[in-house]
């Protein structure tokens, strides 16, 4: 079993969270966009031990690719994965998104089957959720100082939302990281925004790898 995900889980609960969990529901589809993108599994099973995070996880298809490339590589190591579990605006509007989830007493289910997800993959070892908003996440990361080698951003589309993500969770990706964003496409003008002038502001080249983008922080 990874030690590092237990380090981690003693610094965020100070106990296991998947002890005695038994899931509610059978798998779901996993369904997801981009989840299962070449570069995270390229970054997150690269040699070495690293933590991950994974920030917008959705139902856990990219939580799952990456916890799975560590765990077939043989590296000791976590992801930390959070996310509201709440939905985005454009899941709130009309019959576009209707169908991806139900809610129970107005509360969606995404959470149970994000848990349901992980556990019925395999890969439980290797995640450690946190409920809660990017913003105060990052900020329960720093005040844990926890770091991360890797960082996956795909939460809000807005630009001033992007940005902050991306200013946030740069204060935690270790030297020499990488900081993966996703829709990095028109058809969402915020992000490509928030992202080119964020790559200039701190001189890092930015590799394009359709929909993901890349930042190295420089050692």
């Amino acid at each position: 079993m990874p030690t590092l995900q237990q380090s981690v889980m003693k610094k965020l609960y100070a106990h296991d969270i998947w002890d005695g969990y038994t899931p509610t529901s059978a798998a779901d589809n996993v369904q997801g966009w981009g989840g299962n993108h070449p570069s995270l599994q390229r970054l997150a099973g690269a040699p070495g031990d690293k933590v991950v995070i994974d920030v917008g996880v959705w139902k856990g298809q990219s939580t799952i690719t990456m916890a799975r490339a560590m765990k077939e590589a043989g590296i000791d190591g976590c992801v930390i994965a959070i996310d509201t579990f709440l939905g985005s605006p454009e899941h709130w509007e009309g019959e576009a998104f209707g169908g991806l989830f139900t809610r129970q007493t107005g509360m969606p289910d995404l959470y149970r089957t994000f848990l349901s997800n992980v556990y019925h993959a395999g890969v439980q070892d290797y995640v450690v959720p946190i409920p809660q908003t990017s913003t105060t996440a990052a900020l329960i990361l720093q005040r844990r100082q926890l770091t991360a080698s890797v960082i996956h951003i795909d939460a809000a589309h807005e630009y001033l939302e992007v940005l902050r993500d991306i200013e946030e969770y740069w204060k935690i990706l270790a030297p020499g990281g990488d900081l993966i964003g996703d829709d990095y496409i028109q058809n969402w003008p915020g992000v490509v925004r928030a992202v080119g002038e964020f790559s200039a502001r701190v001189g890092q080249p930015l590799t394009i790898a359709p929909p993901k983008c890349i930042l190295r922080k420089s050692q």
